[in-house]
């Protein structure tokens, strides 16, 4: 007699294969899921290099990398950070950035249709809203404990 189930799971495995799913149609384009991510966060602000590295769990020198490739695609720009003596750079994201997001977005939301047919729209639009504002209460609270600022 096996293990009892989880009912959790099949929500846990949905995710990891929607993720496999934008991994493949990230690959299929000019945009890596990693670089999404920093498109995403950067769109609530300019960002220090050091903060990006934090948020994404990646050395600096790797986000360093990817802020150049970014650069390249103009999708951010240096940014004078005026709290200090002029020395330090944020990160910002550019308009051709946030379309650029903006697009992806919709390429992800497409796939995601496409493999769960037959649900309801409106009510799948609806969860998946209410999932992203119960998770998005606690994302200064997350960050905060990557910066080393939370409790």
């Amino acid at each position: 007699m096996g293990a009892p189930r989880d009912e959790r799971v099949p929500g846990v495995r949905l995710v990891v294969s929607l993720y496999r799913e934008f991994e493949q149609v990230a690959r299929r384009g000019d945009l890596s899921m990693a670089q999404y991510r920093t498109l995403l966060y950067l769109l609530g602000g300019s960002r220090r290099a050091g903060e990006l590295a934090a948020a994404n769990e990646v050395t600096k020198p790797t986000v360093s990398s990817m802020i150049n490739g970014l650069r390249q695609q103009g999708w951010v720009d240096d940014a004078v950070d005026e709290t200090g003596d002029g020395r330090v750079t944020r990160i910002e994201l550019t308009e051709a950035g946030r379309a650029r997001l903006a697009r992806f977005e919709g390429e992800l939301a497409d796939r995601m249709e496409l493999l769960v047919p037959g649900v309801d729209r409106a009510a799948m639009v609806a969860f998946l809203r209410e999932l992203y504002e119960a998770h998005a209460e606690t994302r200064e609270e997350r960050l905060g404990n990557v910066f080393g600022t939370g409790p």
